[in-house]
């Protein structure tokens, strides 16, 4: 059994690194795509550059940092995520920090797999606003790697490619994410080589203890409903187990009262745009959407919903463009619910990524939906007895009504028109968390 000590940990803080001299470069690397489906793992390629070039006697900036971009794209492997860290390098020593960068990413990656395109790229100092801007659209676009290699040579950034070009995409975008706007923290936990592959051996009984005791201060590692822990994935890479939350050593003693019953190879901590909602930001117009967009949509429901096999719920929206299909899968849980109960004119905002149907058909797969403005229905309301204010019940057509109690008749013209209630309510609506992507914000994160 192992119970990993915060001690243990990779440094906590900045505080655990001498300062920059001063007479050294910043030196910011971006890498991408050294997973493929059959294995590996971006993460743990940058958590080895990190250490290794630490080792050296490079100064970290920052931590790491794990930038997760459109989840949308259809040539992820997993959540689309790339790597980049950043140090103070002297400038008789570039060289040697970048040879370590590629020979780690040529050893931790596979590019004779399908689909594998692993990538670097060498910024020095900062980011030029066009990188910056590339960054942001990262997030909710499709890019091709056309405007990414232009990109980089105006920029003056340096590539390393193993395989085709498509990881620079992804290594552009990471090395120049703004992290100073809203961001996370995960730490991860590796898994020894031997074991990839084989069933991941953490106790679930100490993840909920762990979820119970530190609540807010991490999110999604249990989902509510189900009471199935999250924090391990199920594929072949060396993940063990992540956790985060919003404070690194919140998560380092959290991660410590987690049982693991089989050895672990290293741990490293992220800074990270998981929980943002950082790709659903972009407002955008029924009728300019396009495949693959991560998009908000803010429109009146003009077709109510349908229930599909299998429980899926779909309705339609309207803005001042057109209007478009949005789905509620059956997996979203409480979601599908709010869904299922909204009417015709009802003021809604859903966000979500855009995909097409059989039809070449645009739908929404809706991943948050707020309730603006709720449409007012009306109907007739049976009268109350004038004399004992009991219910009354239609003596049939045309006919008026009698007290079910004592038998006063009730002219017809005492029908009242009444407000309807309704199942919801305004306000902002997600899936549980084993639904969630990546970047979705936990509601527990809403305010902040």
């Amino acid at each position: 059994m192992t119970r990993i000590a915060p001690s243990q940990n990779t440094h906590i803080g900045l505080e655990d690194f001498p300062p920059p001299t001063g007479n050294g470069i910043d030196l910011h690397i971006g890498i991408d795509d050294t997973d493929s489906k059959l294995g590996g793992c971006t993460t743990h390629t940058a958590a080895l550059v990190f250490e290794e070039l630490s080792r050296r006697g490079f100064v970290p900036l920052d931590f790491p940092w794990l930038v997760r971009l459109n989840p949308n794209v259809p040539w992820k492997t997993r959540g689309n995520g790339a790597l980049s860290v950043h140090f103070n390098c002297e400038e008789n020593r570039l060289t040697e920090a970048e040879d370590a960068v590629k020979e780690i990413v040529e050893r931790t990656s596979d590019p004779s797999i399908p689909s594998t395109d692993p990538a670097v790229v060498f910024l020095k100092g900062h980011p030029t606003p066009a990188l910056s801007e590339f960054s942001k659209r990262a997030l909710h676009d499709v890019i091709k790697t056309k405007e990414a290699n232009k990109l980089a040579r105006e920029a003056d950034v340096d590539t390393f490619t193993l395989g085709g070009r498509r990881g620079i995409i992804g290594a552009l975008a990471a090395v120049a994410y703004d992290m100073e706007t809203d961001h996370t923290f995960e730490v991860i936990a590796y898994r020894t080589k031997e074991n990839c592959g084989t069933r991941r051996n953490v106790d679930p009984d100490s993840v909920r203890k762990m979820d119970s005791k530190y609540g807010d201060r991490t999110f999604n590692n249990v989902d509510p409903e189900t009471r199935r822990v999250l924090v391990s994935p199920h594929g072949p890479d060396p993940v063990l187990l992540g956790i985060r939350g919003d404070d690194p050593a919140t998560l380092l003693q959290a991660l410590s009262e987690v049982v693991i019953r089989e050895p672990v190879e290293r741990v490293m901590l992220f800074k990270t745009n998981h929980g943002t909602d950082a790709h659903i930001t972009v407002r955008r117009d029924v009728a300019g959407l396009r495949p693959y967009e991560s998009a908000v949509i803010t429109g009146r429901v003009n077709r109510p919903p349908i229930v599909l096999k299998g429980g899926h719920v779909i309705f339609s929206v309207q803005d001042e463009t057109g209007s478009l299909d949005c789905a509620a899968y059956q997996q979203t849980g409480s979601l599908r619910k709010v869904a299922r109960a909204l009417i015709s004119g009802d003021l809604i905002q859903v966000s979500g990524g855009i995909r097409l149907g059989p039809l070449d058909q645009a739908t929404l797969n809706i991943e948050k939906l707020e309730v603006v403005n709720l449409a007012e229905t009306n109907q007739f309301e049976k009268p109350r007895c004038p004399r004992c204010s009991h219910s009354c019940e239609s003596m049939g057509r045309n006919q008026g009504f009698r007290c079910r109690k004592c038998g006063t008749r009730v002219p017809r013209n005492s029908l009242r028109l009444g407000t309807s209630n309704r199942m919801v309510e305004p306000g902002i609506y997600a899936p549980p968390p084993r639904s969630h992507r990546h970047l979705t914000r936990p509601l527990s994160r809403l305010s902040r």
